[in-house]
């Protein structure tokens, strides 16, 4: 039982280590980028009266920003059977 505990503390410290070196240098994004969805946005940033909008710095798809601080998808491409 103490070792289970143990194991799962070490791999909740080593999760949020390594998330955080995402968030800072982008090291990790085959991890937590398409699978979490987590974008990162350019430098440049631009608001449209609502809202920030950037492009992502890894996958160059349009992103805005929540009101949480988010960053999430919003130009998805169109479906075939949208009409």
């Amino acid at each position: 039982m103490i070792v289970a505990l143990i194991l799962v503390f070490a791999f909740g410290i080593l999760f949020l280590t390594y998330s955080a070196l995402y968030l800072k240098w982008g090291i990790g994004k085959w991890l937590f980028h398409d699978k979490m969805r987590w974008h990162k946005p350019h430098e440049t940033l631009s608001f449209d009266g609502c809202s920030f909008c950037s492009v992502c710095k890894y996958c160059k798809k349009k992103i805005m920003q929540d009101s949480q601080g988010n960053w999430f998808t919003y130009m998805l491409e169109e479906s075939e059977d949208t009409e």
